[in-house]
């Protein structure tokens, strides 16, 4: 399946889905009152400008319409954002009113695509039965998705079915109306690969949930997606995204990294997730930082992160498609250049010229990894 994001009211769109190259979704948010909002929007520029394609907003405050209206002025970028942060601020941060009602649900979620928001993340897949879960479950953790757990919290709160579930229809008026595109999140992908191993059953009975819902969605003409595994080894991640999709029958989003103990490098155990992951066919995959598990992302934590997304998307992009015109000029370019090739062939152009400035290149097919031993120029001298 193919899908175009876009709000109508901005009148921007991009393909996901099918053959297109997986899109990067680069994360942006501030968590606490003291984080600055100036540099949230400055990643979100530096998101975009090595190699991007769309920000996620994940700001956990009640200043939540002041960055969305910024990033939309300032970033021409499609924005996405989180239904759910904007009810759990307003309950923290707001008239002391423990819960959120199917009122604040509804308007808030027309308020955004009144605000021009192009897709938004949606919880609606998670009922009230799976609050005992928490307790007989049997997982080590039982859940990792933060936007779930507030839904629960204000299942738990009100005694109420999940607002998201009991008024999806309405939504996906809402959704219709201003061509916004639904990402369906799922709550109990695996949050270690421990649980991705032996306690998976919760996950492929929230993909059906979900596959239901796509079909709601895809009755009504709603663009929609489904955000997919985290956690996982990657000898389950091919079979695992081939069966989601299957059952979806939708474009599916990722978020994974390949090991627990890659503390402060998950950059790596998430390149190393969604090369296997796209090469199994992830349409959309989120760019994991550093400090994914350690605490919020500096600028340069942003950058890094979207660099590597597009290179490990990419590498698993070749492995799907077969497709290597890139690397072939890429490899003719070294041929007879020397090891730095071409910049065009570059993945992420901004960065490979950074480095080529880093690394000043002394003549063709010499520089300072190999000085006056280049293989490529011993090469020539051979032929």
């Amino acid at each position: 399946m193919k899908l175009t994001i876009g709000n109508s009211i901005r009148k921007k769109s991009m393909l996901v889905g099918n053959e297109e190259f997986p899109k990067i979704l680069a994360s942006i948010g501030a968590s606490n009152t003291s984080d600055s909002l100036d540099i949230e929007i400055n990643k979100a520029q530096i998101a975009k400008k090595y190699g991007a394609d769309i920000i996620i907003d994940h700001t956990l405050l009640p200043t939540y319409n002041e960055i969305h209206k910024r990033l939309l002025d300032s970033i021409d970028l499609p924005l996405s954002t989180i239904a759910v942060y904007d009810r759990a601020a307003d309950v923290l941060y707001g008239d002391n009113k423990p819960y959120f009602t199917e009122e604040d649900v509804i308007n808030s979620i027309e308020d955004k695509a009144k605000l021009g928001v192009d897709m938004l993340t949606i919880h609606a897949s998670v009922l009230k039965e799976d609050l005992s879960y928490f307790k007989t479950g049997g997982r080590i953790i039982s859940c990792t998705s933060r936007g779930g757990t507030m839904v629960l919290t204000n299942i738990k709160k009100t005694g109420k079915e999940n607002f998201y579930f009991t008024y999806f229809d309405e939504i996906l008026k809402i959704a219709k109306r201003y061509r916004v595109t639904l990402s369906l999140g799922s709550v109990f992908r695996p949050a270690t690969i421990y649980d991705a191993i032996h306690n998976n059953q919760k996950y492929w009975e929230e993909i059906k949930r979900n596959a239901a819902l796509v079909k709601r969605a895809t009755d009504m003409g709603v663009g929609i997606m489904v955000e997919g595994i985290g956690h996982c080894p990657i000898n389950l991640i091919p079979s695992l995204v081939k069966k989601s999709k299957e059952i979806l029958n939708a474009p599916y989003r990722v978020l994974t990294v390949a090991t627990d103990c890659g503390l402060g490098y998950d950059h790596v155990t998430s390149a190393i997730a969604t090369s296997s992951a796209v090469s199994a066919g992830a349409d959309f995959v989120t760019a994991v930082s550093r400090s994914e598990h350690l605490g919020l992302p500096s600028v340069e934590d942003v950058k890094e992160a979207v660099i590597t997304a597009k290179i490990a998307t990419y590498a698993g992009y070749i492995a799907r498609t077969g497709n290597v015109s890139l690397d072939k000029k890429m490899a003719e370019a070294r041929n007879k250049v020397g090891c730095k090739g071409s910049i065009d062939c570059a993945i992420v152009p901004k960065m490979t010229e950074e480095e080529l400035h880093k690394h000043k290149i002394e003549s063709d097919k010499k520089c300072t990894m190999c000085g006056p031993f280049c293989a490529l120029k011993s090469g020539d001298a051979l032929k």
